[in-house]
């Protein structure tokens, strides 16, 4: 691609902050209607080069150029007004104002000094049709679902006329239907001539969008190719230096045990009469489109939305889960599919983090070296997790999202629960990552845990799960065995016609 022909060129970027080189020496370029892949594991240095970009770091050297001009960001507001915008994967949207307030925050159409609400109206209304949605502009932001919260941040950047739009995981916690409508939403921005930097840690997606590929490790740029060029095989290689045949682990020979985990004609105002058992030594993995169900039952069982009628057993225990404490008290623990918000207390260290169910239900009377208590334990089984800080004392807030999810796991072997459910336990961590955290899951079935696996990520189901549960308008609509494919579980949650092969009967 001819140098001329880029939209976006910076060149020889750096950056280093106190002990590390974040960027060093990496050259990136987009062209006009180009869907250029930024991809590398946690930590390689994509966040950095983008916050770069977007104006809220200023690079120690380099320099970055818009369609030949040389520019210098000294802000993020001056970066959106030269028309980068870029949607990071924690949406920003002000839940309690409409979409139309959300889509012109900070650039409201004035008339005699005041808001012209008639016009930042039929000014979203404008940016939503060319999205091809119909999206209220009055409806609270609060109200919609994420697919739609993505919809509105993008029309929030073609509000400023953005030439470059980086969008970083935008379909990490859309189901396949939905995140199948924004690839197309994004192919065809990119054929109307916006210039598309795509992050992503899922492989499928980046073959599908994606005119070229860019994969930075360690800081560095390790390789620029043409999709083509660029096999999933090859892109795993360059990210992590090394094969990842072993991606999904081996599943077990042996047969699993009895029932750890029994429900029965469970229901709640989401759900409708749930049958479900998952046995010792077994991952089931629990699919759906949005909506479908699948994260009210994680609710549900981990007492956070509970039952309201049924029964629900775990080992051979009637349990009353109307808390997230009684079901942790009754052999559970649970992984929520939002780390940030439920399940880590950001500002507070890594240890003490790992540390909180054991204090959370330490006996007051015990004493404070007692093992259940104890710093050198959770030191101990952190670096058994192969979590990754510069020390245990710092921030959580600091670690990449791998490292949080694995602390978390760390805090639920502190209890050794018979029945562990993980909600979206890969959500927007990278390729390593990921092949880690199945490998921990599929050594706890292999010590006889249970585990309920609810994801969104199909090929995650496939690949991990020795018996799969799909879900359709808050029931169980059919199950599956070990080597199911994607089309199989997809007819069963649009209630295709065709009965996939591999239904259990």
């Amino acid at each position: 691609m001819e140098t001329a022909a880029l939209a976006l060129e910076m060149l020889n970027i750096t950056k280093t902050f106190p002990g590390v080189r974040a960027v060093d020496d990496v050259s990136f370029g987009c062209a006009r209607g180009e869907v250029h892949a930024l991809c590398g594991e946690n930590g390689a240095g994509k966040s950095t080069l983008i916050k770069i970009l977007g104006g809220v770091y200023r690079p120690d050297s380099g320099s970055i150029r818009l369609d030949g001009h040389e520019v210098a960001f000294s802000h993020p507001v001056v970066a959106r007004r030269a028309g980068v915008s870029i949607i990071h994967q924690e949406l920003s949207l002000l839940p309690y104002r409409t979409v139309a307030e959300n889509v012109f925050l900070g650039i409201e159409p004035a008339r005699y000094g005041l808001v012209d609400r008639r016009r930042m109206r039929e000014g979203a209304s404008r940016l939503l049709r060319r999205l091809g949605s119909s999206i209220a502009p009055d409806s609270p932001a609060g109200d919609l679902s994420i697919a739609q919260q993505q919809i509105v941040e993008i029309a929030k950047a073609f509000a400023i006329d953005a030439r470059i739009l980086v969008m970083d995981e935008p379909t990490a916690a859309l189901d396949r239907v939905d995140a199948t409508r924004l690839l197309d939403l994004v192919k065809r921005l990119s054929s109307e001539g916006v210039s598309i930097i795509y992050i992503s840690h899922r492989m499928p997606e980046i073959q599908v969008v994606a005119d070229r590929v860019t994969v930075l490790k360690d800081g560095r740029t390790v390789m620029t190719a043409p999709l083509a060029e660029a096999p999933t095989g090859r892109l795993v290689r360059a990210m992590v230096g090394r094969e990842l045949s072993d991606f999904y682990p081996p599943r077990p020979t042996r047969a699993p045990g009895s029932a750890a985990l029994r429900i029965r004609g469970g229901s709640n105002r989401r759900l409708r009469a749930i049958d479900l058992d998952v046995r010792a030594g077994e991952i089931v993995g629990v699919a759906g489109l949005e909506g479908s169900g699948k994260s009210a039952l994680g609710r549900a069982v981990s007492g956070d939305e509970p039952f309201e009628s049924g029964t629900m057993e775990i080992g051979d225990r009637a349990v009353k889960a109307r808390s997230a404490r009684s079901a942790i008290e009754a052999g559970l623990g649970r992984l929520s599919d939002d780390r940030k918000r439920e399940g880590l207390i950001m500002q507070q260290s890594v240890r003490d983090n790992a540390m909180l169910t054991q204090r959370a239900f330490a006996n007051p009377l015990s004493s404070p070296t007692a093992e259940p208590m104890s710093t050198v334990v959770a030191d101990r089984r952190l670096k058994q997790l192969d979590v990754r800080a510069a020390s245990f004392d710092e921030e959580i807030r600091l670690l990449s999202g791998g490292n949080q999810q694995r602390v978390i796991i760390a805090r639920w072997l502190a209890r050794d629960p018979e029945v562990l459910v993980f909600c979206e336990p890969t959500r927007g961590v990278d390729v390593a990552a990921k092949a880690s955290i199945y490998k921990i899951m599929r050594d706890l079935a292999d010590r006889g845990r249970a585990i309920l696996m609810i994801s969104s990520d199909l090929p995650e189901i496939i690949g991990v799960s020795d018996r799969i549960v799909v879900m359709r308008e808050g029931g169980v609509a059919g199950e599956l065995q070990s080597g199911a494919t994607e089309e199989d579980v997809m007819a069963i949650a649009v209630e295709h016609d065709q009965r996939p092969s591999a239904l259990v009967h």
